[in-house]
């Protein structure tokens, strides 16, 4: 593993703009088809909703194989989101889907814990407009705290072991295993990759807000915003994993190739 001072967290999220930039046409495509299968998943009331968060790392793949392609001067193609999907390779992906799951669930039982349930419904329903009153008397703020520091290092750890999947051929546990030792020798870089990347996403929901409201058309926009900044973040993420462990070799990788006969 190479050495990582914390400037370079802020560095690898220059670079995943840096990629995302160079082909944004090939990325929105891919984002298109990410919204696409996740709104037919969410037509599944329940088991729809679990299946997007248990299927993330599946996805994740595809994002980063078009941060590489893009790093090679390679076209995006949409087929790349399809990447994760083969055999044996889904099967580990998806023990991690399991683990995000898991850290989201322990995430959202924090919030409705600390936070005025009643008052997280209506906002969520569009009942009532978010303000720094309301937020303060019924402990959302806080709860939202409290849940996105437990959920953000899990999910960081759980996406940052995909490519060990991938590209390393590691099975889940041993993935998990070198991520979490990667972010925690790498931890003050990982806080300012983190802390970068939320404030942006703050940034730019709070734009959106103040321009258009809290409805409909905002919510939608704000979709749009988070799946792009989803898909940055993976460039960023490739980026680190470059500067952690090096950078992967350009065909695809062993595991995901059909056995040779004989």
């Amino acid at each position: 593993m190479n050495p990582t001072p914390a400037s370079a967290g802020w560095g690898w999220v220059k670079q995943g703009f840096a990629l995302f930039r160079k082909q944004p046409g090939g990325m929105s495509t891919l984002f298109l088809g990410y919204m696409i299968l996740t709104a037919l998943l969410s037509l599944v009331p329940l088991l729809g909703q679990l299946a997007q968060i248990v299927l993330l790392p599946v996805f994740s793949v595809g994002f980063m194989r078009a941060a590489q392609q893009i790093q090679l001067e390679r076209p995006v193609v949409p087929s790349l989101l399809g990447t994760g999907f083969r055999q044996p390779m889904l099967k580990r992906l998806c023990v991690l889907g399991a683990l995000h799951l898991g850290a989201a669930i322990i995430a959202a039982g924090v919030l409705f814990l600390v936070a005025d349930t009643e008052a997280l419904q209506k906002m969520a329903t569009g009942q009532t407009q978010p303000d720094p009153e309301l937020l303060r008397d019924s402990g959302l703020f806080g709860g939202m705290l409290t849940a996105m520091l437990l959920y953000l290092p899990a999910v960081t750890i759980i996406c940052f072991a995909v490519p060990l999947v991938f590209w390393g051929g590691m099975g889940p546990g041993k993935a998990m295993f070198y991520a979490f030792f990667a972010a925690k020798r790498a931890f003050l870089a990982f806080v300012v990759f983190a802390f970068s990347l939320s404030a942006i996403a703050l940034f730019s929901s709070q734009i959106v807000l103040l321009l258009l409201g809290f409805g409909p058309f905002s919510i939608a926009l704000l979709r749009v915003v988070f799946v792009l900044l989803f898909g940055v973040a993976h460039c960023a993420l490739y980026a680190a994993y470059c500067h952690i462990f090096g950078t992967p070799p350009a065909d695809e990788a062993p595991i995901a190739k059909p056995p040779l006969n004989g």
